[in-house]
């Protein structure tokens, strides 16, 4: 399996397991169930490591479509963009979590960090999900919005070349 075929495979993991930490944060949180707190932080720093992978396959990735027809360049600088937001949320919150449960016995630390780590983990996950549908508009053109996320080659590729076909027939 090359980087590329390894970003594609493994993408979903650290976003789904940051949606699901922060979910199982809040539901922790609400339940006052410290067992839950600590499983949900396991789950944030293992979203953590799983994002390293993910993240420093993306340019292997990005050189294996960037010259496919269809393929925007701007989204390529989106998705790269927001992947490194992500990534720096991401191990924010997945440290911060490691940091609670290795301090988890002081009791000043233990109330401090549920609502830091909630607060991070949500900004992660948030991020992470947006750099996912950035990532998937790279080769899926049907999830794209709008002509904002078009370079100049693909509107003319959208009508099936319809476009040039009536350019020849005018000669």
């Amino acid at each position: 399996m090359n980087s590329a075929q390894l970003h594609l495979a493994f993408t979903h993991v650290p976003v789904i397991l940051s949606l699901t930490g922060s979910v199982m944060l809040i539901v922790a949180l609400l339940m006052k169930n410290n067992t839950l707190v600590k499983t949900s932080y396991v789950v944030l720093v293992v979203a953590a490591i799983a994002a390293i992978p993910v993240f420093f396959s993306g340019e292997e990735a990005e050189e294996a479509v960037e010259h496919l027809p269809g393929v925007s360049e701007s989204i390529i600088s989106k998705h790269e963009s927001l992947a490194t937001a992500s990534m720096i949320a991401i191990s924010v919150a997945g440290g911060l979590s490691l940091i609670a449960l290795l301090l988890y016995k002081q009791p000043m630390i233990l109330k401090a960090a549920k609502l830091l780590v909630l607060a991070v983990a949500l900004i992660s996950g948030g991020l992470m999900t947006q750099t996912a549908h950035l990532g998937g508009q790279i080769r899926h053109s049907e999830i794209r919005t709008g002509a904002a996320s078009q370079n100049p080659n693909e509107a003319g590729n959208e009508k099936g070349g319809q476009e040039n076909d009536n350019e020849k027939d005018d000669d």
